[in-house]
């Protein structure tokens, strides 16, 4: 292992504490904050390891991140507009970037579809009319979805934190899928009593 690979993984390691950290706060600006230096940190491994359509998703949740951090309106309309715009922006550089500096590689995608299908698993939990436990659950599925993309990535590339951070984004995801079910059964239990 190279000392570049080994700093880039050093430094994906820190990116990825900070963003499970980001999970037990709450502040929504705190949040942010945790999440926006997990990007610029991961951005910078992703870029050692040439790793460029990770570096791409990363950038566009930095720039998503920083306009909900400023942006001072409580519009849900135009936070939906900003996030269908950045998340069309960051799959069309993703693949971009993909095709022009990585030759086309299959796993340069992965990043790609997986920040994607979040992205719109967001979005669909926000858009509905759908209870507080079913939306934890469409993101929850989601974010399963885009861990394992990322995961396989991060083997790909050699970011090994990538990989496990996300393997254990898979099992918490898990765990609140199953506690949102057995609470919506409960609940659907008491409305027929």
């Amino acid at each position: 292992m190279t000392t570049a690979l080994i700093i880039a993984n050093i430094l994906s390691f820190i990116g990825n504490t900070l963003f499970t950290l980001s999970t037990i706060i709450k502040s929504k600006r705190r949040i942010l904050l945790f999440q926006s230096a997990n990007h610029i940190i991961s951005g910078v491994s992703e870029y050692m390891t040439e790793a460029y359509t990770g570096l791409v998703q990363e950038a566009s949740c930095l720039l998503r991140n920083t306009i909900f951090l400023f942006l001072k309106t409580e519009s849900t309309r135009l936070k939906l507009i900003i996030t269908v715009i950045i998340t069309i922006i960051a799959a069309a550089l993703g693949v971009l970037f993909n095709i022009l500096l990585s030759d086309g590689v299959w796993y340069g995608y992965l990043p790609v579809i997986g920040s994607l299908l979040y992205s719109t698993g967001v979005i669909l939990a926000f858009v509905l009319p759908i209870s507080a436990l079913k939306a934890e659950v469409v993101l929850k599925i989601f974010l399963m979805i885009n861990a394992i993309a990322w995961g396989m990535y991060g083997i790909i590339v050699k970011l090994y934190p990538i990989f496990i951070f996300n393997m254990l984004n898979i099992i918490l995801c898990s765990i609140a899928i199953v506690r949102a079910f057995i609470l919506m059964k409960k609940e659907s239990s008491k409305v027929l009593e």
